[in-house]
């Protein structure tokens, strides 16, 4: 049994298992399951009843960890040693630095099928997906006699993020409940781990999980709002280019082209300093104006309004927030900082393109 002396570096469980998953170690766990499984039965198989007992023991196991990892890696590509090679080399030893004792090479078994199970979690559980956008989108611009209401697209793209969240969360929360449950069943019925120690190992088996799995919903909440908005605009009639166009550094997630102006959109969570990028690029873009949606208001300062406007653009905030409140009155910001329910209508009259509305 390990003593602990709450060292972040003795907790070992989620060191292996971040290293086992890390891009930087050629995201190992992600692409070599197959071979961390075997490795875990193997490792399983060795430490059951009998241990390693001696030194040379540990030295040996050591080895073959190494070659396992190492060995499930081409180590040439193009008449040269590999990247990925290079990269599970670094990987192997990181682990092997971290195995000093039986009892770690016990936790790296635990590290594997956590990372195993954890993948397996998230290539499996419900994605939020254009079905779930739509429904949301349509439901919130309905008003109550069933017609749909231009007034509500903020609404609409706001629900869509606050909803997809909650959804990603549960859909990706309910499998780790059970995994943990089943762990933490095994970890008690294991004669080698106390009940403090449970609690470690959990604890890291979770902040892993959870970072991996923020990861995967940060990954997919800008393709949500870029679906969401063009779906607003097919609702309303309005002709959109429908896929987001990349101009190096700067992304931009629809345009419409109409006979009296045109326009790019940003549509995101919050303003950040990304924005910038967006200013006197128009030409470069192809566009006369580009105009940003903020869902949230913590990073739309007077500075960022003062930016907005100095280069003839947009940004809509809805109209019970503090910013629209504060300078709505402002003269100086008045073409610029626009109420959210006129979004889609200003669209329309500033491009003059044909609508359903």
């Amino acid at each position: 049994m390990a003593d602990y002396s709450g060292d972040p570096s003795e907790f070992k469980v989620y060191w292996f298992a971040r290293d086992l998953v890390a891009s930087s170690y050629g995201s190992f766990a992600t692409k070599e399951t197959e071979t961390l499984r075997q490795l875990s039965d193997q490792l399983e198989r060795e430490l059951d009843g009998r241990g390693l007992i001696q030194e040379t023991d540990l030295e040996i196991k050591k080895e073959q960890i190494r070659d396992t990892i190492t060995g499930a890696v081409n180590r040439t590509y193009g008449g040269d040693i590999s990247k990925r090679y290079r990269q599970t080399e670094d990987l192997a030893e990181r682990v092997i630095r971290r195995i000093e004792e039986e009892h770690d090479i016990r936790e790296l078994r635990i590290a594997i099928d956590a990372v195993v199970r954890t993948s397996e979690i998230l290539d499996t559980a419900p994605s939020f997906g254009k079905g779930e956008i739509v429904d949301i989108v349509d439901e919130t611009l309905q008003d109550d006699s069933g017609a749909l209401d231009p007034s509500k697209a903020y609404d609409a793209l706001y629900n869509v993020d606050f909803e997809g969240e909650a959804y990603q969360l549960g859909a990706q929360r309910e499998p780790l409940i059970d995994y943990v449950y089943e762990e933490m069943r095994e970890f008690r019925a294991d004669p080698h781990i106390e009940d403090r120690e449970i609690a470690r190992i959990i604890s890291g088996i979770v902040q892993e999980y959870e970072r991996r799995a923020g990861q995967s919903r940060a990954s997919t909440a800008g393709n949500v709002l870029e679906t969401a908005l063009q779906h607003i605009f097919d609702q309303f009639g309005v002709p959109a280019s429908g896929n987001p166009a990349h101009f190096g550094d700067l992304e931009i997630d629809n345009m419409v082209d109409g006979s009296d102006g045109s326009i790019g959109f940003s549509c995101k969570r919050t303003l950040r300093e990304r924005f910038r990028q967006s200013l006197s690029r128009e030409a470069e873009i192809g566009v006369d104006e580009v105009w940003f949606v903020s869902l949230l208001m913590a990073d739309v300062s007077k500075e960022k309004l003062q930016d907005i406007s100095n280069d003839g653009s947009r940004i809509y905030v809805p109209r019970d927030s503090f910013v629209w409140n504060r300078y709505s009155t402002d003269d100086n910001l008045s073409y610029t900082l626009r109420p959210a329910d006129h979004f889609i209508r200003d669209v329309v009259e500033f491009t003059g393109v044909s609508s359903d509305l």
